[in-house]
């Protein structure tokens, strides 16, 4: 009898892991496109890397995301414009603060002038509910796009060219930085007295050394990673704009799914999203080193007042009807 017994228990097990083996084969095959602007090895790019490992392993192997780095697929203006259209890009990687433009309006405080006080105030913000209900406002007023998580990737800072050094906030009157093309930026460095020069991306590098612009910003990592300290060596640590990269999918794409896919895509979205955050720390100070080895002039900004108050009309124009947002960010 117990043979018996044992023997049925086993041809049991067997059915249920074919049945579960078939039911995974029924299961459709997914390939999707996952667009990042910086270059192989930036920690942007290695994050879109992570997620698709993550995806890739909690599959089986049935769900694909190839990353295309260095702006390959367009850069990010057109790559939202894309992704709202569905097919040729299903995943992107962006920037809060450059999501105004299309109507996003609770994401763009993230991009505000020194909304965050620092590191630890950003992760408190975005792992809260204000979070959680900012990451549903792109699918929720219909653009076509929905949030999965957050990317750190460390505050922007300015740079400029060898002859033009800033001591002060007054320093910056006159002068044209390339800043990303978005209402928010351009009115921010045009507090300071900035010219905003509308220039791709894959181009800044030779403007830089032909002096079609002065200078632009990024954080460390974008700095260091396309070697913009070889044409604009005054790095200055404003730390200006803390906006967090936000990871966007089509929402044709995403409406493929079935609810336990994506379970499973937010599953590698929260895991690399703490990778992200475990790594970011560290490899921001291995940065700023490599930075001043590289013999930039770093310039420090111990009080940051004077550029608080030369921008706090961006901030009052931006908070209006969403001050309980703002007000609850500042109190986190």
């Amino acid at each position: 009898m117990k043979k018996v017994l044992s023997l049925f228990i086993v041809v049991l097990m067997f059915a249920t892991v074919l049945s579960v083996q078939v039911f995974a084969k029924d299961k459709p095959s997914y390939t999707f496109r996952y667009a990042e602007l910086n270059p192989d090895g930036h920690i942007m790019d290695e994050c879109g890397d992570y997620f698709a490992k993550l995806v890739s392993e909690k599959s089986n192997g049935r769900i694909t995301i190839k990353v295309f780095p260095a702006g390959q697929l367009g850069d990010e203006k057109t790559v939202y414009q894309t992704l709202q259209m569905g097919g040729v890009i299903d995943i992107c990687r962006g920037n809060t603060n450059s999501l105004g433009d299309f109507g996003v309006k609770k994401l763009t405080l993230f991009g505000l002038p020194f909304v965050f006080r620092d590191r630890e105030h950003l992760w408190d913000v975005l792992n809260s509910e204000i979070g959680e209900e900012f990451l549903r406002e792109p699918q929720e007023i219909g653009t076509g796009m929905v949030g999965l998580f957050y990317l750190d990737e460390g505050s922007r800072h300015f740079f400029t060219a060898e002859d033009i050094v800033i001591d002060s906030v007054d320093d910056f009157e006159g002068l044209k930085l390339r800043v990303p093309t978005t209402e928010l930026m351009t009115e921010t460095v045009g507090a300071l007295g900035v010219q905003s020069t509308p220039i791709s991306f894959s181009e800044l590098y030779s403007s830089l050394q032909t002096g079609v612009v002065d200078g632009a910003e990024q954080p460390f990592s974008g700095y260091y990673s396309n070697k913009f300290y070889e044409v604009a060596p005054n790095y200055i640590l404003t730390g200006h704009t803390y906006s967090p990269s936000i990871v966007l999918m089509s929402e044709a794409s995403w409406n493929k799914l079935d609810a336990e896919d994506r379970a499973l895509i937010m599953e590698a979205a929260k895991e690399t999203e703490e990778w992200n955050r475990q790594n970011i720390e560290r490899l921001d100070k291995e940065l700023l080193e490599k930075i001043k080895a590289a013999g930039v002039n770093v310039i420090e900004v111990p009080d940051k007042t004077p550029y608080i108050e030369a921008t706090k009309d961006v901030v009052l124009k931006y908070i209006a009807g969403y001050e309980k947002y703002y007000d609850a960010i500042q109190a986190k």
